[in-house]
Order: structure tokens, then sequence, then C-alpha cells
């Protein structure tokens, strides 16, 4: 073309790349240049011009494309060093960088253009524009393809196409053939296209064009027929609609001399999964399809009988295979299989196909609900004396089959006795016609399918026709033949290995299995069933064991029967485990959902169920930052926009994801609204643990009544029959199934005792989730198969399933939900608490009541309370009665003091207050407790730091009542309550306040009583409740804790008075052994007489040595001899001495508290608190109980110059 003006060209490389339109990526010059001079990326059009090689082979010619600019610049690359002039070493790094020019690859190979071409870029701006475009396909498939895709070409064809060539455009007088254009309408497919005409048409001399935004645009079809029959015939995309009958329009050709034989594309589904669409009546046993009514009788397939049936399968979506060595020439299986063409009276929609068992086995779709299948009229068939012969290669079997039932073999009477058997498999069954009695074809499957009993070692095979000398096969076209003559040969072959195609290894689970009981939420999976046949996506949260991933496949299977939804289920953990890179992670889930929408097309729907969603993109834990976050974030980004890609309101795909809770997963997931409805499936209450564990138990027992009816009415050997009958029926669990519900008889063994109360056991299974309630059963059948073997080792009979045995299973037991949650343990009971009486009732009333007597306390319309605050003065057993509420209630505690919550980091301590009530709700029924409340909840704004503000307000978040805390009950204790912030003290909150007063004299007794519980009195103090009401009057004042120190001094002084009494007697026995000592052991000392005696210090010391060697034997005899008179002694029945009757007596004698000794103990122990300080107590409580006026303080600081600004 002549240069224009306005033109601006640059030498370039082409580099290509994945941009899915008729778009480049310019390189970095030429971005700048546009950058300037301020111009839209949709006012320019790029011609690249190339030298293509001519078709004569003389030479090459020029050849120029138009595309448009997506608006991007082209990666960089630096030229290698070969190609730089050494001489010119001082050149700028901008000048040794090659200008590339990226290209989509799919374009660049229908266009001839190849990786590293030279090109020449030039930019034009402000093209004309063309109002209205015909195209036209390239081909009949990429008309079938267009067709298919009307809607989305319609809604994003500008936006992979800008710059239209020249139909009319002509250098000279030589007109020039305007270039194809590649439209991508799926992530699996893309369309050729050409450009026929444009309106208005530019001249002659413009060679390109810009497409209007408000353009129309027109499709001519590109049909198999000739060209007579399509000329005139346009179609306007707009106008291609699913409601139309345009994909079933479509003639085909096989050759110049064959008849036309219509085609239709249509939604595959397997019989044997849409059973209810059809009438009763015999299972088909042939290869059969069913259309639609209309479509049978319409004008296309009026009067076909047989059709011709092939899955299409997208490459794209198909994992590589490995190539498969060794297979026999001539025993390639065919992927097209003629079928017979039946009317459907009743289909779910006119798009919808149904394949018989057999033909699915065929075409390797075994269970297929959703996916494309190709349906044309079948040529004609084979005539009788065209085929000779039939031979059968069976499938290569990896397990040993038994001899005698090995297919084929080496002598003639083998080969015959497997043929007899193979028409035996295949033949006419239930009144209806066998495989053989349908048509064949030529290269199809034999495979297995539901209602085919094959022997063992077959595992299907192909058939392939033997023609004879005279026939000419058509190698294109699919031979069959109708019905398998009886008196042709069928010869076996040796075997074969398996087809790749035929088996599924893309890791998707296509038909997931349910074999869980689901009792007690049938609401639940109603409204989970309901959003997501509304294509609602879902998030399914729940507890470790609380069965999601049972209710995800039940859900799955449901909508695969009843809506026909093309399921699909994937573990997440798959990707943990067994992945570490982002790109395969993202790889997998593209297919994953791509998979998805290729089974929900044609007016179709599919699930995709994630379980364990929180294991690929956990949340981001605070306070740290690492790659674990990144790579969290960035899978959850991946998500997101692979979601928004696939799951749109006209897809027909919906999600359905697990995980452990909402907060569990990274956040921009959860605010990335990939799920429209978060559902969380809480603990079962008392009913519904009981529905679970007699569910699970009746399993495999039965009650004692039913095991006395089976035993009466079945002898023996019919018993043991029964029980090889289902032994060997087990690998067919899943056709059992029904069998199973009706017949709950078969049992394992066990039998339940009459006695046993599920309700009861339930009681003590709170928090426990149906798998803990599953391994808490599994537990206490194995202590019952201990208990029979040990009561009767040799008995075979029953085995009988008792309350004990779940007593004994319970106990060391935890659930999952606790077993990472720390719970404080107390032995303190109410027994043990002397004194408030009153107190102790409501505490009661409060915590143990809705516990104990939960179905009586759900009938109550009105919110129950929550939350306690224990206050009173110090040591009158706050902290005490609330260590004593968990043992007494049966409930779970935790206790919490300020110190483990506050922490200096900014969020740190909301989070640790997040964390408790966590753990609390996990472990559920449980108290919560705040010892010292008044320190960790003061009055906001009295503290510098802002602390103590933000753990009040994360507080009062928790305890509203809006995050649900049913079943956590929150005790809090303190003896400031003027402290502690207004707002925890409402209704709602702390709903009540309970004062622990100082003990009267009658609470003085009790705590006495309780006191002296644990201690051994004199007979003195224990005859009578005198002495007891004595020291109450003398201890006025005095705090439950005064009096434990009063009782534990008075111990003191009693052991005292032990050890004094034993302590002279110790001391006598003492000397006085040490006198018989003397007096009896032989003593080695040498004694000095007159001033001549001279002491031996001339002896060596070997000598010195010597003299000690030989007293120490002598010493060690003399011993022996004593052991062995007393030994003698004992044995003759000689009285003990009367210093080890004391000894005894000594070690025998107890510590017993007697009157003196708490006279004693009075003496020296005071109360705690003063006068003082208890009249000003008193004075605090009288006020925050019924002294609360308008003048109270409101817990705002001091504003005055040297005031306070903290607590009070």
């Amino acid at each position: 073309m002549p240069p224009r003006r306005n033109a601006q060209s640059v030498p370039a490389e082409i580099s290509l790349s994945h941009l899915k339109s008729c778009l480049v990526n310019l390189p970095t010059s030429l971005v700048s240049l546009l950058v300037n001079v301020n111009t839209p990326a949709q006012n320019v059009i790029i011609e690249l011009s190339y030298r293509e090689a001519s078709p004569t082979g003389a030479g090459s010619q020029q050849r120029s494309i138009f595309v448009g600019w997506t608006g991007m610049p082209s990666k960089r690359r630096t030229a290698p060093p070969g190609t730089r002039d050494g001489l010119n070493s001082s050149r700028s790094s901008r000048d040794q960088e090659v200008q590339l020019v990226e290209l989509d690859a799919t374009l660049a190979k229908s266009l001839g253009i190849s990786e590293g071409q030279k090109i020449t870029a030039t930019i034009h701006l402000d093209p004309p524009l063309a109002h209205t475009i015909n195209i036209e396909p390239l081909t009949p498939e990429d008309w079938e393809i267009i067709e298919l895709h009307a809607t989305f070409l319609e809604l994003n064809l500008i936006s992979q196409i800008r710059a239209l060539p020249n139909p009319l455009y002509k250098i000279g007088d030589n007109p020039v053939e305007p270039h194809a254009l590649t439209l991508h309408l799926s992530p699996t497919s893309t369309a050729n296209i050409k450009v026929i005409s444009l309106d208005p048409s530019p001249p002659a001399e413009m060679p390109f064009a810009k497409i209007s935004p408000d353009a129309e645009v027109i499709v001519a079809p590109k049909t198999r027929q000739k060209s007579s029959h399509s000329s005139g015939d346009h179609r306007s995309v707009a106008s291609t609609s699913k409601s139309k009958r345009s994909a079933t329009s479509t003639v085909r050709r096989r050759s110049a001399k064959e008849e036309r034989r219509p085609t239709m594309f249509l939604r595959g589904l397997d019989r044997s999964s849409c059973e209810e669409w059809f009438d009763e009546g015999p299972l088909v046993q042939d290869l059969s399809v069913w259309v639609d009514h209309d479509l049978v009788s319409g004008e296309a397939f009026k009067g076909v009988n047989y059709v011709a049936v092939d899955v299409i399968r997208p490459a794209g979506l198909q994992q590589p295979q490995p190539e498969e060595g060794g297979v026999p020439a001539g025993t390639t299986a065919a992927t097209k299989v003629i079928a017979h063409l039946r009317s459907w009276i009743d289909p779910p929609n006119s798009q919808s196909v149904a394949l018989s068992s057999p033909l699915c086995a065929s075409l390797g779709c075994s269970g297929m609900v959703g996916g494309i299948v190709k349906l044309q009229a079948a040529p004609q068939q084979l005539p009788k004396t065209a085929v000779q012969s039939i031979k059968v290669f069976p499938f290569a079997s990896n397990a040993k089959t038994v001899e005698g039932l090995r297919f084929g073999g080496e002598s003639k009477a083998e080969k015959e006795e497997s043929a007899k058997r193979f028409r035996q498999i295949y033949a006419a069954a239930r009144g209806t016609d066998g495989l053989l009695q349908g048509p064949l074809t030529d290269g199809s499957v034999m495979g297995l399918y539901d209602g085919l009993d094959p022997p063992q070692g077959w595992e299907g095979g192909i058939i392939k026709f033997t023609f004879g000398g005279d026939f000419q096969e058509n190698k294109d076209a699919a031979n069959w033949l109708l019905g398998l003559d009886t008196k042709l040969p069928i010869d076996f072959q040796p075997p074969t290995p398996r087809p790749s195609w035929l088996t599924e290894t893309d890791g998707f689970e296509r038909q997931p299995t349910h074999d869980s009981l689901l009792v007690g939420i049938d609401s639940l999976l109603e409204n989970l069933q309901s959003s997501l046949v509304h294509l609602s996506s879902v998030l399914l949260t729940g507890g470790m064991g609380s069965g999601k991933s049972s209710i995800a496949r039940y859900l799955a299977q449901k909508l695969r029967q009843d809506s026909l939804f093309h399921t699909l289920y994937y573990p997440c953990r798959k990707l943990v485990n067994d992945e570490t890179r982002i790109s395969t992670i993202k790889e997998t889930l593209n297919r994953l959902f791509a998979t998805a929408s290729w089974g929900a097309r044609l007016n179709g729907t599919a699930v995709v169920v994630l379980d364990d969603l929180d294991k690929l993109c956990p949340v981001e834990t605070e306070l740290q930052v690492g790659n674990d976050n990144g790579r969290s974030r960035q899978v959850g980004e991946i998500l997101c926009s692979i979601v928004r890609q696939y799951c749109t309101r006209d897809s027909g795909v919906v999600l359905l994801a697990t995980a452990e809770g909402k907060e569990s997963i990274n956040g921009v997931v959860v605010s990335g609204h990939v799920v429209r409805e978060i559902v969380e499936l809480k603990a079962p209450d008392k009913e519904s643990r009981r529905r679970v564990m007699e569910s699970i138990v009746m399993q495999d027992a039965m009650t004692a009544e039913e095991a006395q009816t089976q035993f009466s009415d079945e002898s023996r050997p019919q018993t043991a029959d029964g029980s090889m009958t289902e032994d060997s029926g087990a690998w067919m669990d899943g056709a059992s199934h029904a069998s199973k519900e009706s017949h709950p008889a078969k049992t394992s063994g066990f039998i339940l005792d009459s006695d046993l109360d599920f309700l009861d056991i339930s009681g003590s299974t709170d928090g426990y989730m149906p798998g803990d309630i599953n391994v808490l059963v599994s537990r206490a059948r194995n202590e019952a198969i201990i208990r029979a073997i040990a009561e009767s080792p040799d008995s075979t009979g029953a085995i009988h399933l008792a309350r004990a045995d779940f007593d004994k299973a319970l106990k060391g037991f935890t659930p999952a939900s606790l077993r990472n949650v720390s719970l404080q343990s107390s032995s303190t009971s109410f027994k043990s608490i002397g004194g408030l009486q009153e107190t102790r009732q409501v505490l009661l009333e409060t915590l143990q009541y809705p516990t104990k007597y939960a179905p009586i306390f759900a009938q109550c319309p009105l919110r129950l309370r929550s939350g306690l605050l224990l206050y009173g003065y110090p040591g009158c057993g706050k902290t005490l009665l609330a260590s004593a509420v968990a043992g007494e209630c049966g409930l779970n505690f935790i206790s919490v003091k300020g110190p483990e919550i506050l922490n200096k980091y900014i969020g740190a301590s909301e989070k640790s207050v997040r964390d408790l009530f966590d753990r609390a709700q996990a472990a559920k029924p449980c108290v919560l407790f705040f010892d010292e409340f008044d320190s960790i909840a003061p009055k906001r704004g009295h503290d510098s730091t802002g602390v103590t503000d933000r753990v009040v307000n994360q507080l009062l978040t928790q305890m509203d009542g809006a995050e649900g805390l049913s079943g956590v009950y929150v005790l809090a204790a303190t003896s400031r309550p003027d402290l502690i912030d207004p707002a925890l003290l409402r209704p709602g909150r702390l709903d009540k306040s309970l004062l622990c007063d100082m003990p009267s004299l009658g609470d003085r007794v009790d705590i006495i009583k309780a006191l002296f519980q644990k201690v051994r009195l004199s007979d003195e103090l224990t005859e009578s409740d005198g002495p007891l009401t004595d020291i109450a009057r003398r201890t006025e004042g005095f705090s439950g804790a005064d009096l434990q120190a009063l009782v534990s001094n008075a111990q003191l002084e009693a052991i005292h008075d032990v050890l004094d009494v034993d302590g002279p007697t110790v001391t006598s026995k003492r000397s006085n052994g040490t006198n018989g000592k003397s007096s009896t052991t032989p003593s080695f000392v040498q004694f000095r007489y007159g001033k001549d005696a001279k002491p031996l210090t001339g002896a060596t010391p070997k000598s010195k040595s010597a003299a000690l060697v030989e007293n120490a034997s002598i010493l060690a005899k003399l011993e022996e001899i004593k052991i062995a008179r007393k030994k003698s002694k004992q044995i003759h029945g000689a009285p003990a001495t009367n210093t080890d009757a004391k000894a005894q007596s000594s070690d025998q004698r107890e510590v017993v508290i007697e009157w003196g000794h708490l006279i004693k103990a009075l003496d020296s122990t005071r109360a705690s608190i003063s006068s003082e300080e208890k009249a000003r107590l008193q004075r605090i409580y009288t006020e925050f109980v019924v002294g609360r006026s308008g003048q109270m303080k409101d817990g705002q600081g001091s504003m005055e110059i040297g005031g306070r600004s903290s607590l009070m």
C-alpha cells in the first residue's frame, strides 16, 4: 500500500503469546510515542508487514495483516551477543534491545507466522469506521462452534477484534484476499472467520477499517453442503439464541457421492442417571439413544432410525496421556458408535439426549450427566456378506484370573468355549434385545455396565470385523451391522491394553458416592439444595467431625439424581499435599471449572465441590508476615478470578465449598463475593445426638426382642447360609444399599440391652460432633468385646452392648473439638463450701438447670441468663464458688486471669479475647470465668494506653448475643464492682450480680463444718454443735478465708503437740541405745599409762589401715550375730521389747484437733478485713446496688490540671 502521512514504522520481531484476541502488544518505543500524543488505544490500527513465501516457490511476496492494540507494552528482550557489532559496543541498552510485537499464538498459526519472524510494525491513527460487517466462518467446523457460542460472540466480539481488512482492497488492478481473523469463544475452542463486506464500504485504496462500537455483525452460515444451497442464507449473531433450532439444522457431507446426513449437538445423559424421566418398562440392554419426540419427528431426522454417536472431548481439558506402547495393529477402538434412535416423550428439555448404559460403556462415559454428544444420521449399513468373521480382543487384566475362566486360548476347543461365553454375556435378557441383536460397529468397545453379569476375568474388549476379499472398506465412515448372525464365527485374539480415553485421568471425581448416615439435618439439607439449584454458591462451615464432607457428597449425589447436575468433587488437600507451585494450582483449578463449564453447556447445570477449602488458602495469621501469608493470598486471588469467570449468572456453574469456619479462610475469598451464602453446621443438640448415636448403633445391632424373634424363626444352617450370602455380596455394597435398609436383621453380632437409654448417654456427650459419636460407639463395641472375652473366652454367641460399655468408652475420650483446648479441672464441690445458700441456688438455676432439663427450657420463649457477676468482700468464696460450679454442674471450665489477655501490641489483646471465646464455644457447654474482672474490664477512658478500652469493646461485642453464644456462660468475680465498665453490667451481658457477703453466725457454722470434714476432730468437738457455735461466735467479722486459716492454724498446733510428746521418748531411746552399745560393743581404744607410755606414732600407714580393716570385719560379724538372734526370737514367738512397742505406738498415732488447739489458734488469728475497710466496701456495695443516682461518675477522667486519669 502507499505510505500514509500519519504512519510511524519500526522493524521488530514476532513474539507469540496467549493474548486470546486479534490485538497485539507493541514495543516500548511505539508505546512511548502513542502515550506522548495521548492517543486512545481504541483509535490505533497496527499494520504488520512481512515477507511470505510464494505458493509457486518463486521468491517471496510482501503481505500485511491489520490488528488492534491492547494498550500494553510487550516484554523486553536483549539482543544476543553474537548479533551485536563489536565496534559499536558503546550503544545504549535501549538500542541493544530487540523490538518485539507480541501476537496471539492461535492467530499466528492460522496466518502462517512463526516465532521470531521479522516484521515491520506501522501505526495508523483515526481509521475509517464500519457500521455493518458481514463475516463468514472459514470451515463448517468453525460455523458449528460459532453456533454453540452465539451469545458469547455477540457480547465479546468488539473486545477481541478492532481492525478489519477491506475485502475490496486492490493493489493496482489485482484484488487482495483479506486475511483471516481468529475468535476465542471459550477457554478451549476457537473459530476462524473472514470478512465478506463492510458498510459503509471503504475506498479500494484503503486496506483496512475499524469496527464501530455500535456495529451490526451478520454471520453467514458455512454448512457442509453445496454452495448453491447456502447462498443468500445470512443470519444475525443475535438471532442464533438457544431457543432457535440453529444447532439442529446443520447438514454434513461425508463425500460427494453420499447423501446428506443431519447432525445434532445435545447434552448427554446416562439413562441410569435419569430413570425417573422415563416410563416404567424393561431396561433396554442394546445401544440406543433417546431424543426429544419433536426433534425425532422433525424434518431433519424424519425417517432416521439409526445414528452415529460421538462424545466430544475438548483437547484443552484432557491431561496429556502417555503413549500407548505394545498395541497391536488394527485394534484401535472406535470413538463413534452406531446406535438406535428412539423417541423421548417427556425429556427434561429439548437439548437433552439419553444414552443407554451399554452405549455409555462403549464410549467411555458411564454415568455421564453433562457434556456434548454429537448425533449424526448413520451411513448405510454393510451387507451381510461383507463380514466374514468377528475378532474379539479382550482387555488385558492386571489381576490374576482363575484358570478355566481365561478368555481365548491356543486350542480350538478353548476358542469355541470363549466365543460361546461371549454370546452368553451379551445375549438377550429380561425380555429385551441384547447387545448382539442391535447395531454393532467395527472397532466398538464391549464394556461392562449395570445389569450385566460377566464371569470373573472378563473386563471388556474390542470387536473388529473381518471383511471379504472383494469388499472395499471405507475407512472414513463407520462400518456397522444390524444384529450378529448366529452362524458368524467369533474368533478370540490375544489381550490388548485398554484405551486411555476410556478412563478419566484428570483426578476429578465425577460421581461422588455417599454411604454415611445423615440424621437430624433435614431442613439444612433442603435449604442447601434449594440454594444450589438456584445457582447460589454456598460455603458450608463446621468443626472437625461435623460431617461437612459427607453432606457435600450427599448434596452432589442428590443434585445429580434429581436435577441432572454435572458434579465434580475435588478435595483441596490434594493440592496442599502434592503440589507446591502456584502455577500448578492455577492450572488445576482452571481445568476443574472449565470441565464443569463444559458439562453445563446446552441448557445444563454443574456444581463444583471444593472440600476443605481452608487447607488450600488458609487465613493470614496476624502479627506475622511470611511466605505462607503471601501464598495464601495469591491462591485466594486466583480462586476468586476463576470463580468470577466461570460461575456467572448464565453459565450454569455453581460452587459448594467446605471449611472449618468463615474465619479459617483467607479474607480475600470471603470478601470477594465468591460465595453468596455461608451456612454453619452447628454441633448437634441432645436429641440430635441421641438420633445419631441410635442410628449408628442400630446399623449393625438389634434389640433383644428382635434377636429373640430372629433366632427362634431361623435354624442354625439357615443362619450360617444367610451370613455367607451377606459376606459374598459385600463387594456389591452400592447395589445392596436398599436391601440393607429393608433388612436390619443382618447384623454383626451385637445385641442391645433392654435398659440401654441413648438419651441418657447423649446427655454425657455435650459438644460432641457426629464424628466423635461414631468413634465413641466404636470404643463401646470394643469394650463390649473385651468384656465378653473376659467373661467367657470360648463363647461364640452374640455380644451384648450395655450401658457400662459406653461409660468405659467415655472415660479418657476427648472429642476432636476439645483436643487443643486447655480446660481446667477442679475437685471442689458445693459440699466443701459453707454458707452462700442463695448465691448457690442462683448459680444452679442459671448454669445447671438449662443443661440438665434442656427440653423444658427449650420451650421458654424468653432469653435465658448467660452471664453472672460475683462481687463481695475479699476472701468470701467468689473464686472458690466459681471453681465448684464446673464440677457440680458437669460443665467445662476455663479460668482467665488478667495478664493472660493483656498484650502490649495493638490488636493482640482483642485477638486473645476472640480466641478465648472461640475456645469456650468449641468446649460448650462451658463456663468462662474471669477472675479479678475489674483489672480486665475497667471503665473506659481511664487508661492512657487504651489497651483495656479495646478489651472492653471486644468483650462487649462477644457478650452482646449477636455472636450467638449458646452454651457459653460468662462468670466474673471482683471485689470492686464500681470499677467495672457499666456497659458490661447491663442485661444481656452480665445479667445478674450476686453478692458474696460476709458470713453470718449460721454461715460461719456451715463453713466451719465444711472445713472440719477434711481434718480429724476429737470426740469433744463432734458430739454436739455447741463447740462449733461457740467458735463461730468468737469469730465475728471473719471471712471464709479467715476461718480456713483458723482451722489450718489449729491443725498446726495439733501437729506440734504430737511432736512435743514424741520428742523426749525418742531422745531417751537414743541415749539408752548409745549406753547399751557402749557396754556391749567392743571398743578399739588404746589406753596410755604413765609418762613413759607413748602413742604409736611410728606406725606406718599400712599398719594403720590394716588395723582399721580388722576392726571393721569384727563389727560386721557382730552385727550378723545380732540379726540372727533377733530372727530366731521372732520365729519362736518371743515378745517384743518395750522399745519396739513404743515405736509402733508412736507410728500409729494420728493428729487430732482438740478444743485447746482451736483456742490457741484463735489467739494467733485475726480478721483480714478491718472494720474501716469493711465499712468502706459496705458503702461501695450499697451504692452499687441501691444507691445509684444521676450524680455517679460516668468514668470520664478529670480535666483539671494535675488531675488523675487512671483508676479511682
